[in-house]
């Protein structure tokens, strides 16, 4: 992931403009949520009431079709970032 935008110097050699962040791509957001699927209803099992058991597994669901999105129905093109 790309910290800012690239721009042309006096030179002509481009540099990185850190001004602006880059946009958060749809595989920032798989990243985010893997851990989440299992930490929210850890944290939920204990403020609810649930069983620990039973809020991983909803957990891990949610988790496992985030990451079958990811991978089978959206994957990967290959037309990522270069340096």
């Amino acid at each position: 992931m790309s910290i800012g935008r690239r721009t042309r110097g006096s030179d002509e050699q481009y540099r990185k403009d850190s001004s602006r962040p880059a946009p958060v791509s749809r595989y920032d957001v798989v990243l985010a949520l893997l851990p989440l699927a299992i930490l929210l209803p850890a944290v939920a099992s204990g403020l609810l009431g649930l069983s620990l058991h039973t809020a991983l597994a909803a957990g891990s669901i949610f988790g496992v079709l985030v990451l079958a999105d990811a991978l089978f129905l959206h994957p990967p093109t290959g037309g990522g970032p270069t340096n």
